[in-house]
């Protein structure tokens, strides 16, 4: 921050913004804020996925309320996020809460976790310092800001990300036992998020960079037990996989009718379409897709009028490479662009750009700016390779997504990296004692950031389809 504002600070106070916090102090500012607002939030239902979750986790039990979890038989969600669900239906079903309070109980307890413990810990791992107080309070103001709304629900990106950060945690920290914590946390995000498969070998990087130097003996227990862990929690799904499926996979099918993967599915509306919500609006209720006329051309243009196997796909973006890349980076702005608090907003008028847009572009512009200027190794920087593994576990989810009917929420992990370096520059006193030639050259191009942002979003909005996207 300016270093006016830190003059004006009472001494204690300053003294504790410009410091770390420790993890149960910033675990009990989240909980307050988010046990505040979540009540008061408006929604008073789990619509769509959410209700999907929310009713799955009746199936594990069969006649006369036996629990199994062989019972389950879901091809396309992993048994782990609607196991986790099973305690909050039985208290929800013990004090005669309604659903919508059991998962807002549950989004609360992910709050915490992910934005008092995983992410602060993961950032401290991957660049050898914690965030100071006052940064880590703008990251949660910002995080609460464009986010708070997602734990109303039952839905399982903000837990598969609170996962996979905290299996990076473990994994950064010595001894064999915690290896295997951060193998049994990375299956346990695969199994609720299953494109987190991607993170595999980002977290496997950033596991070998943490047991180098420490022997083979001991290395080779930190690999046996990180498969070991994540053996534990993978089990389970292989076994329902062949019993009800004859598939011998730990991976979740991922399929709705057993035919198309969902992945696949995801390609063709990904073509035809540049951005979805999921809306409870009246006028626009159920999903709401973005059209990108260019794509729904080329997509007819393919035999059948859809993609029936990746290699199909894989064909056709050789074929059209420049208008697949072109794809993707609208995908990526229209996923970093994020419209509404919330997985379901309750009024879509007004489309596009607004107050809130623009204060995002602004970050996002402002997180990036301090990512590139980081020097690996330097006294401000990251250590290294080690912090490259990180970004590759979090990012290679995200590059799964963009081609994908992009729905903002896929793009959480990167997002909240963007959010939590905009903090830092932003409480950093660098930034603020930059030549004013730097800042006016800043200034410039962040006006010009502002207004790319807008003509985009102003672009996508005018898109508007009127139905649900079609069925493959």
């Amino acid at each position: 921050m300016s270093p006016v504002f830190f003059r004006r600070l009472p001494a204690a106070a300053a003294r504790a913004l410009a410091h770390p916090w420790p993890w149960p102090r910033r675990c009990a500012v989240v909980l307050a804020l988010y046990a505040a607002y979540l009540p008061l939030s408006g929604a008073n239902r789990l619509p769509f996925d959410a209700g999907e979750y929310w009713g799955l986790a009746a199936t594990f039990f069969g006649p006369g309320l036996r629990f199994s979890l062989l019972h389950y038989a879901v091809m396309l969600r992993g048994y782990l996020g609607p196991l986790l669900l099973v305690p909050v239906r039985a208290l929800c079903y013990a004090t005669g809460w309604p659903a919508i309070a059991g998962a807002q109980f549950m989004g609360l307890g992910w709050a915490v976790l992910l934005f008092g413990v995983a992410g602060p810990a993961v950032w401290a791992a991957a660049t050898g310092r914690a965030l100071r107080g006052g940064a880590w309070l703008l990251a949660v103001a910002l995080g609460f800001a464009f986010w708070r709304g997602h734990f109303n629900y039952s839905l399982q990106d903000a837990p598969a990300l609170t996962l996979l950060l905290l299996a990076l945690a473990a994994g950064a920290r010595p001894g064999w036992r915690w290896a295997a914590l951060s193998g049994v946390l990375l299956a346990a995000a695969l199994n609720l998020r299953p494109v987190y498969i991607a993170c595999a070998p980002g977290t496997a990087g950033w596991l070998w960079w943490h047991a180098r130097g420490l022997g083979r003996g001991p290395a080779a227990r930190r690999w046996a037990a990180a498969v070991a862990g994540a053996a534990l929690v993978l089990a389970p799904q292989v076994a329902i996989n062949y019993r009800h499926f004859r598939k011998l996979t730990p991976l979740v099918l991922a399929t709705d009718d057993g035919r198309l993967p969902l992945y696949l599915k995801q390609l063709n509306w990904g073509t035809a379409f540049q951005r979805y919500e999921s809306s409870l609006d009246p006028a626009h209720y159920g999903g709401v897709a973005f059209a990108d006329a260019a794509g729904a051309q080329q997509l007819r243009a393919v035999p059948g009028g859809a993609f029936g196997s990746y290699g199909q796909y894989l064909g056709f973006a050789a074929r059209h490479p420049l208008a697949v890349a072109g794809r993707c980076a609208r995908h990526l702005f229209n996923g970093l662009d994020v419209w509404y608090p919330t997985p379901y907003p309750t009024q879509l008028r007004p489309l596009g750009p607004g107050p809130g847009q623009l204060l995002n572009y602004a970050v996002l512009a402002l997180g990036l700016a301090h990512l590139l200027r980081r020097r690996a190794g330097g006294p401000a920087g990251p250590r290294g390779l080690g912090s490259g593994w990180v970004l590759l576990a979090l990012g290679f989810p995200v590059v799964l997504a963009l081609p994908t009917l992009v729905e903002c929420r896929y793009l959480l992990p990167l997002h909240l990296l963007l959010l939590t370096a905009a903090a830092e520059a932003a409480w950093s006193r660098r930034w603020w004692a930059a030549p004013r030639w730097r800042q006016a050259l800043a200034l410039a191009a962040l006006a010009a950031v502002l207004w790319g942002g807008w003509r985009l979003a102003a672009a996508t909005a005018a898109q508007l389809q009127a139905g649900d996207v079609p069925t493959y």
